[in-house]
């Protein structure tokens, strides 16, 4: 090993100047060398491998289980250049020389307690300014490491699942479990062997940042890959201590499998290493073709036959199959195995977008969210496409609102299952042909951290209201933004202690004076909550309605005329079964017309209504109904 500080001397010149980047023959030479800040940096010679795993995605759920579809086709790469990688990752006390703030956020969830600890709780950003800080600090082009610079170094050389051949132990990774199989959060580096290149913890103790931009690959032989030109969500790789829940955690380990989390989206989980060389200079590839719903989107009206608003009209699309479709056996992005939840807006040129969560089971990693158009003058659904999502995070319960030439996106980074989750929103101003990047709300940090999105609705003067389930089902609470989005502050009241028993999945409806029901799920019969502070404060008031149970979430919608709608589920099969629509004419004292709905959209329900009145039902499964209020108005009082 080398005596690095005055190795680091001699580049005293370069770093007057300004040099912020080094090419390889002024890199080092030996095997190892130790910097300023007691990094052990090993020399990662040039070489080639292939990347990732298999020509194409999964074709069946076996095939699934061993491997993402993300990860084809694989490829070979060449590295062309050597680069130095640290041989464990960047501890506390490394980062703390940086940012001496961060000591606060030490043993959150029993993580990363002391010194010599993984660092955890850092964003990407604040991974690359530590490397800018330490690059500046010794004359170094010091950065994170590509993400074929990172597979390449996990491998080492191997072909198979991890570097330690196609298993792993847990004498072998730090994955959550200790060799007794008691579980463990984050653990001094040493205490597994390294890989055959010296690296320690490629798999397992924390996620590692990685330089690129997620996106699919591409095929063909590469050299020197840098990912896509940009993206939502920025890769890490190796997994962690994170359990996996019912899932094998050790699939999410292996050397080609990809993870990610949006950029400003730091958690428990989670850190770096860093690597020592000049970046590739390969261009990024660019950005894949938008999916099908975001594709050919009208800025302008089209014009359409509206239904005459004095005669009644429904339409059920499943019949001639005009629901949206995915082909069976479709394992990655989206599954044509579970489609659960539902939103749906008209878009400002009339189309009506829908979406729902895609997966093969509600808490998995793979979670992702479909979408599918209704474009003006179509009677059928196109086949579901992509809509959002960020690899091996789950993407939770996508709820849509329609804010005059703005649709707003909201869902939930989730870690474990559907909760320990950032709450995040993003928007379109061209009826979704494009999107924001994502923010985040409330961090998974937050003292009042919530879960699930269920329902939104925009206040007579414009403030965004979110109703959310909370972490683990412990409180319902709405949280609301008076600045188009920008930020949000969580109300006080909760609506599940109101209630009083377990009630959850609010659906929220604005009076006309500005007060906001709530109906939600569990107790019997169906809860009414009244908020006339913004959720600061409820009052309870039993609705005439059967409770609702598991698998099911009821919507409620003010239309264009003022009535109230609401969309539930009639367990007492009064009208022959469930689904029913109910109108009230007076704020919800009363229900005069409510009838059943002659379609399959059970399970987790949403409601949109066009300008020219006709209402959109979606429900669990890309299942669809729409009618106007005349025909609803047919129904008899409750």
């Amino acid at each position: 090993m080398t005596n690095f500080r005055s190795w680091l001397g001699l580049c005293a010149l370069s770093l007057i100047f300004g040099l912020q980047t080094a090419a390889a023959d002024e890199l080092p030479t030996t095997k190892e060398v130790t910097n300023s800040v007691g990094m052990r940096m090993l020399r990662i010679d040039a070489g080639e491998f292939l990347m990732g795993t298999g020509s194409s995605p999964p074709q069946d759920r076996k095939e699934w289980e061993l491997r993402d579809e993300d990860e084809s086709p694989a490829h070979q790469v060449k590295i062309t250049a050597r680069y130095y990688l640290a041989a464990q990752e960047v501890t506390n006390k490394q980062f703390e020389l940086f940012d001496s703030g961060h000591k606060q956020l030490r043993n959150i969830r029993g993580a990363s307690k002391t010194d010599d600890e993984p660092v955890t709780l850092v964003t990407w950003q604040q991974a690359t300014d530590f490397c800018e800080w330490l690059t500046k600090k010794e004359g170094l082009p010091y950065r994170l490491p590509t993400e074929a610079e990172w597979e390449y170094a996990c491998r080492a050389g191997t072909k198979t699942r991890f570097h330690t051949g196609d298993a792993i132990s847990a004498e072998q990774a730090n994955l959550g479990k200790d060799k007794n199989g008691k579980s463990q959060a984050t653990v001094l580096p040493g205490g597994y062997p390294p890989n055959a290149w010296g690296l320690l913890d490629m798999h397992g103790n924390v996620a590692e940042w990685c330089h690129d931009w997620y996106g699919p690959y591409e095929a063909g032989e590469q050299a020197d890959p840098v990912g896509r030109a940009t993206g939502v969500a920025r890769v890490a790789r190796g997994w962690s201590w994170l359990s996996a829940g019912y899932q094998q955690t050790d699939r999410f380990a292996r050397s080609a499998n990809r993870s990610g989390h949006l950029p400003e989206d730091a958690d428990c989980y989670t850190g770096f290493r860093v690597a020592l060389g000049a970046m590739p200079t390969t261009k990024p590839l660019p950005v894949a073709q938008p999916p099908l719903h975001q594709q050919n989107v009208k800025q302008t009206r089209g014009s359409k036959s509206a239904p005459d608003a004095n005669k009644p009209y429904f339409i059920d699309f499943a019949v001639g199959k005009k629901n949206p479709s995915l082909p069976p056996n479709t394992f990655g992005p989206l599954f044509s195995q579970h489609n659960h939840f539902s939103a749906c807006c008209v878009c400002p040129n009339g189309d009506v977008l829908a979406a729902w969560y895609s997966c093969v089971g509600e808490s998995d990693r793979q979670l992702a969210q479909a979408a599918s158009r209704l474009r003006v003058g179509s009677n059928t659904w196109e086949p579901a496409s992509f809509f959002f999502g960020v690899p091996d995070v789950n993407t939770h319960a996508p709820v849509l609102l329609r804010d005059d030439q703005r649709i707003y996106h909201f869902c939930t980074q989730s870690l474990q299952g559907w909760d320990y989750a950032s709450n995040i929103v993003r928007w379109s101003d061209d009826s979704g042909a494009t999107w924001s990047q994502p923010r985040i709300m409330l961090p998974r940090t937050a003292a009042d951290r919530l879960s699930q999105p269920c329902s939104a609705i925009v206040a007579a003067d414009g403030t965004l209201v979110l109703a959310c389930d909370g972490d683990n089902h412990k409180d319902e609470r709405l949280i609301v933004s008076s600045d188009k989005g920008e930020s949000w502050k969580v109300a006080q009241g909760d609506m599940l202690k109101t209630a009083g028993k377990y009630a959850i999945h609010p659906a929220i409806v604005p009076r006309a004076d500005g007060v906001i029901l709530s109906f939600l799920r569990g107790p019997d019969p169906m809860p009414m909550l009244l908020s006339k502070d913004r959720g600061e404060t409820w009052e309870k008031s039993d609705s005439p309605f059967p409770g609702i149970s598991v698998g099911q979430k009821a919507a409620a919608l003010r239309l264009a005329s003022g009535a109230i709608l609401l969309l539930t589920n009639d367990k007492t099969k009064r009208l022959g079964g469930s689904p029913i629509l109910a109108l009230s004419l007076d704020d919800g004292k009363t229900w005069p017309h409510v009838r059943k709905v002659e379609a399959p959209i059970g399970g987790y329900m949403s409601l949109a209504q066009a300008e020219d009145g006709v209402i959109y039902l979606n429900g669990s499964q890309f299942k669809c109904a729409a009618c106007n209020e005349a025909w609803i108005k047919e129904g008899k009082p409750w």
